[in-house]
């Protein structure tokens, strides 16, 4: 007859919790346009190091990005074969320096920035918040998030997912302005439901 002993050193061990692991921010009202314009800046001087975090795209996108305009020539980040923590290293940035991501989708030869006016479409393709860090031993950072259909297709923000060290974004709303941009995002999709086109603005 076999005999199971357990240490209370090993019992400990089963019963301890799973060490809590951050999640990426989702996107909080898929399936609508999201209304916040990001000024996306450097915060230091030094390299701008962009991690994948995940797509749930089916088109083959890359990332790249402008600095104060100019394109870095720096592409990567290829979101049907890169690993979820993979860095890419775009070189050098000084602190306030605007930073403009985009993505190019293969098969349909399209470009979409972060800034929406640079975009064919005048949608919004990006959602952007700050993350603490922890997935995929990705540091704390920015995450952004593109959406890469024209015409912003189903507005779930998820098809390519970033997190960026040195980055931030400038006039960050006080706590009481995230409030009332969340009661925008619910009324928002609230509208959208009623099939109701609503125009909203953040100063």
């Amino acid at each position: 007859m076999m005999t199971w002993r357990f240490t209370t050193a090993a019992a400990a061990t089963l019963m301890a919790p799973t060490p809590a692991i951050s999640a990426f921010p989702s996107y909080p009202t898929p399936g609508t346009e999201n209304p916040l314009v990001y000024d996306l800046r450097a915060s230091a001087n030094g390299d701008l190091i962009a991690y994948f975090a995940g797509s749930t795209a089916s088109f083959t996108n890359v990332l790249g990005l402008l600095v104060n305009g100019v394109d870095t020539g720096i592409t990567g980040l290829n979101n049907q074969s890169t690993a979820p923590g993979t860095a890419l290293n775009f070189g050098p940035v000084s602190a306030g320096d605007r930073l403009t991501f985009y993505i190019d989708v293969a098969e349909i030869g399209a470009r979409f920035y972060s800034d929406p006016s640079l975009n064919e479409d005048g949608i919004n393709h990006v959602y952007s918040a700050p993350y603490e860090g922890g997935d995929f031993d990705i540091p704390a950072g920015l995450y952004v998030a593109f959406e890469d259909l024209p015409g912003g297709g189903d507005f779930n923000y998820e098809d390519l997912q970033f997190v960026f060290s040195n980055a931030f974004v400038a006039s960050v709303p006080e706590p009481e302005q995230w409030a009332l941009l969340i009661a925008g995002f619910a009324l928002t999709g609230a509208a959208a439901r009623r099939r109701a086109r609503v125009a909203v603005t953040f100063a």
